[in-house]
């Protein structure tokens, strides 16, 4: 039916986009989605830091009823037993971690879960990369044998072994020797399973890396190079002696006290 005096039936009129309107409208998802994209990645830095430090408190509290029980006698070092395959396997850090259930996933940072692919340097991590055992030889701290190996993305003070020069005669064996429980580390970020970094001083430093990337880490490259790396933001998360953990200035990863006369200073770190 139609009105009166109406020439022409109702109609619904449908009217489209123009194209001004539709370049508007894609204009302004491409600037929301810029502007949500920086904060979605913070978020997830954010939440890989926590889980990072979890895991890190989980291999301490491993660490800390290790020493306990052998009444503060420090481990002992041992990365290669031909001989006993389970010797090396289970006496060094891993092997402690591994007896009081801490294994696995706890072991990788989940800003650096992948395990390297480089055989050519042993199977060192970087920044975004977990180290792995998978290159190394069987009898070792991380290979068993063949078919079984250990990646983690975290390393260890090695200086906190029976013998490894925590203090200047090289006889420490136990941890009553350590001063500053709360800046001395047990376990950080790192591309290797272990670090004996050289200390230096203030006014001769040691070499520093070319970047904070560990993509010129080698088989023959400084310790301290495989724990200076931008895996969170510009710091390292690292578990004290005293049971806590923390986020740590790449450049005051010198100011921790690595041994008992660690001279402590801040570093001049590349800018990326």
């Amino acid at each position: 039916m139609t009105a009166e005096g109406d020439d022409h039936p109702a109609r619904n009129e449908f009217r489209g986009f123009t194209l001004v309107e539709l370049l508007t409208v894609l204009g302004l998802v491409t600037l929301l989605v810029s502007l949500l994209l920086p904060v979605a990645g913070k978020v997830r830095a954010a939440a890989n830091a926590t889980a990072c430090l979890s895991n890190l408190r989980q291999m301490g509290a491993a660490w800390t009823l290790y020493t306990a029980e052998s009444r503060g006698r420090l481990m002992h070092y041992a990365w290669y037993s031909p001989d006993s395959q389970t010797m090396a396997w289970d006496l060094y850090w891993p092997g402690v971690l591994d007896a009081r259930q801490v294994r696995g996933s706890t072991l990788l940072c989940p800003a650096a879960s992948e395990p390297s692919d480089n055989e050519s340097i042993g199977g060192y991590g970087n920044a975004t990369r977990a180290w792995t055992g998978r290159f190394a030889s069987a009898g070792t701290v991380v290979r068993f044998d063949e078919t079984t190996y250990r990646d983690s993305s975290y390393g260890y003070n090695r200086y906190l072994t029976a013998g490894g020069g925590f203090v200047p005669d090289l006889n420490a064996s136990t941890l009553s020797t350590a001063r500053s429980m709360s800046d001395l580390p047990v376990f950080l970020d790192c591309a290797a399973p272990d670090v004996w970094p050289l200390n230096g001083s203030e006014k001769s430093p040691p070499e520093l890396p070319p970047n904070l990337s560990g993509n010129q880490i080698t088989l023959y490259t400084p310790d301290h190079w495989k724990f200076l790396l931008a895996r969170h933001g510009r710091g390292a998360n690292v578990f004290m002696a005293d049971g806590s953990a923390r986020w740590t200035r790449l450049e005051d990863m010198y100011s921790l006290s690595w041994r008992s006369d660690w001279v402590r200073y801040r570093l001049n770190l590349p800018a990326r």
